[in-house]
């Protein structure tokens, strides 16, 4: 291929000068282009190189996929008993992976943030929209924010409270205690 390339470019190399070029000349130009043809054949090799690679690495990727698909199979028990244990555990992990999903307020660090004389707006902004908010009776207390759900999938709902007074943090309950 390297043959037939140079080849071509010496034979068609006279027609393309125009005028009188010297053989000196002729010699430069001809081993610039030959320079550029070396080039661009290194860069080819190259590009070539890192495609196998990138091959490569795509094959040992989807090999691990199939491999930690096979082993991830969910068996389903066979006793009744059993059956009946396993859909429970699994329904309580599906219901707390939802309420995981409905904001900051699920998470420790952000609880640890929560302190008093902050403003509705902050606590909302930092822990999200509340699961219900109800007006106290309590003379010292204007609002209550609760944030309620089940965290650790153990069938027991946390309840996540905070109080306010004039539009302003003065306690609260976090759930993880």
């Amino acid at each position: 291929m390297k043959f037939i390339t140079h080849f071509t470019l010496l034979s068609l190399l006279p027609f393309l000068c125009i005028g009188e070029v010297s053989n000196k000349e002729l010699g430069q130009k001809i081993d610039l282009v030959l320079q550029k043809i070396d080039g661009l054949e290194e860069r080819v090799t190259k590009l070539e190189k890192h495609g196998v690679e990138v091959k490569n690495k795509i094959d040992k990727v989807s090999k691990v996929a199939r491999t930690e698909k096979l082993d991830s199979s969910i068996t389903i028990p066979q006793s009744e008993e059993e059956k009946k244990s396993f859909f429970s555990n699994l329904r309580l992990q599906l219901q707390s992976n939802e309420v995981k999903s409905r904001g900051a307020w699920t998470k420790k660090e952000t609880w640890e943030l929560v302190k008093k004389n902050l403003s509705e707006f902050k606590i909302r902004k930092l822990l999200g929209n509340p699961s219900s908010i109800k007006n106290s009776l309590n003379p010292r207390i204007g609002r209550v924010y609760y944030y309620r759900g089940d965290l650790n999938a153990d069938g027991k709902e946390e309840i996540g409270q905070v109080n306010f007074f004039r539009e302003r943090v003065v306690s609260f309950t976090n759930p993880f205690q």
